[in-house]
């Protein structure tokens, strides 16, 4: 993804400050609804670090409410550390980002419903990512997966990948997952949920 976010930094150069119809979707300004809130997204080769503007609801919702995210002031890393392209706006697919996690409401208390947490690992591309997914009693989390809107939420969740040839497990609380990006599903003890951040070598 980051070879492409390369193509789309230039084409902004390149355009500059022309303000005709044609100019592309990544250049328009972004509606001012809503805070600015600190984003990062993880895509298969890269992370992307920058903010988004959300609008009244939780995170999720927003996330499921459009095929394609405005950001600004991105940085964009690949894993292995040889490529950083900075960004002052992009649209990004919601279909290139594997995981997210930002900043945001909760949403309102009185429609929450009582959920069981389910301790799940899922494996995306490089990212084995570790967390509650949360379902009504009764109800099956592999199924509550299989039906849900395209980004899922987990909490109490971890990121494990290569980073920069070191294999580091990150906490990040409430995460939210793309499903149509997950690999593998299994499920798991709590306690496989609860693990520090760490780093070490992969080297053999």
């Amino acid at each position: 993804m980051i070879q492409g976010l390369g193509r789309r930094l230039r084409l902004a150069i390149e355009r500059g400050d022309e303000t005709s119809s044609d100019v592309p979707a990544l250049l328009l300004p972004i509606d001012d609804a809503g805070p600015y809130v600190d984003f990062v997204a993880y895509a298969e080769d890269c992370t992307l670090s920058g903010q988004i503007r959300l609008g009244p609801g939780r995170l999720t919702d927003f996330l499921n409410g459009s095929d394609e995210w405005q950001l600004v002031d991105v940085m964009a890393e690949s894993f292995d550390g040889a490529e950083l392209v900075e960004i002052k706006t992009v649209a990004v697919p919601r279909d290139e980002i594997v995981v997210v996690h930002a900043a945001g409401p909760r949403g309102d208390h009185e429609r929450r419903h009582r959920t069981n947490l389910h301790p799940v690992v899922l494996q995306a591309g490089r990212l084995r990512i570790r967390g509650f997914l949360h379902a009504r009693p009764g109800l099956d989390p592999l199924v509550v997966i299989a039906r849900s809107r395209p980004m899922l939420p987990l909490t109490d969740a971890s990121i494990e990948y290569e980073h920069h040839g070191m294999r580091e497990r990150r906490r990040v609380g409430t995460i939210v997952v793309n499903r149509n990006r997950i690999d593998v599903i299994d499920r798991v003890a709590d306690h496989e949920i609860d693990l520090p951040d760490l780093i070490f070598s992969t080297a053999s």
